[in-house]
């Protein structure tokens, strides 16, 4: 059972939508009236399936996509079962075939048996996670740089460059967490990021640049590596820098404007 095999499913139901009949042409007007364009589709014709991959218990394994808002494909142990929406009071629900499919998130699905009568399995069935979205190798397109100088295990002090990016660091550690305003408190503009479009945000960080001086700040670029997954189900895979800036070491300067703060992130 494999994620290649469960996008053939789904791809396989999108083919036989798109193979009902076309409309037939409107009859020529006699008279030259200007001709109607048809309205443009609200949607894509075939829309993404969005396969998602799952680890059961025992180590077995389940793939689900979603060829339209209201069907599951769910292959499971060498077999493809068509589900459609049903009736749920959290997360989303299919049934049919004498199974149900329900999903909290995408992160978190359970496939049970419904016994005849049931609309609602009394089965505990199988709990299933997603399949964790890992980062490109370093070196690898969208990785950090394969750097492999040692890291020094020297106390580093708040204003060196390792002190950059431990703010970085404590950045994304706030917004795994979901404390995104929290994190917002070391950005230099304090907006606070949107972590609704996400089911899963993770991030590496890698070792930070040179300090550079440009007009009375100082500032420092990080790479960082960014993966999970949207609440959509797709996989999450972004890379970039984070820029962070601080003012330089003049007289009358604050311990506030001293600090590192994350001036942008350049993210691909």
């Amino acid at each position: 059972m494999s994620r290649a095999a469960g996008c053939g499913a789904a791809a396989a139901l999108l083919l036989a939508a798109c193979g009902q009949g076309a409309p037939t042409a409107p009859t020529a007007p006699t008279q030259q009236a200007p001709r109607q364009q048809p309205p443009a589709p609200s949607g894509p014709v075939n829309p993404d399936p969005v396969v998602t991959a799952y680890v059961c218990p025992g180590g077995e394994r389940l793939t689900a996509g979603y060829p339209d808002p209201q069907t599951a494909v769910v292959e499971y142990r060498g077999h493809a079962y068509t589900l459609k929406i049903a009736r749920s009071a959290s997360g989303a629900r299919y049934a049919g075939l004498g199974l149900q499919w329900w999903t909290k998130g995408f992160e978190h699905g359970r496939l049970a048996h419904l016994k005849p009568g049931e609309e609602i399995a009394s089965d505990p069935g199988v709990a299933c996670e997603a399949e964790p979205v890992s980062p490109p190798a370093p070196g690898a397109r969208g990785g950090l740089p394969d750097d492999r100088t040692p890291v020094s295990e020297a106390p580093f002090t708040a204003a060196s460059a390792q002190g950059a990016a431990n703010v970085v660091q404590t950045y994304f550690a706030l917004l795994e967490q979901g404390r995104a305003g929290e994190a917002a408190a070391v950005r230099s503009d304090g907006k606070v990021f949107d972590l609704k479009p996400y089911a899963s945000y993770h991030a590496q960080v890698g070792a930070p640049g040179k300090i550079e001086g440009a007009a009375g700040s100082l500032y420092v670029t990080v790479p960082i590596v960014i993966y999970g997954r949207f609440a959509t189900g797709k996989p999450l895979h972004q890379s970039g820098d984070a820029v962070l800036r601080r003012v330089n070491n003049v007289p009358g300067a604050t311990a506030e404007q001293l600090r590192w703060r994350i001036e942008r992130l350049d993210i691909k």
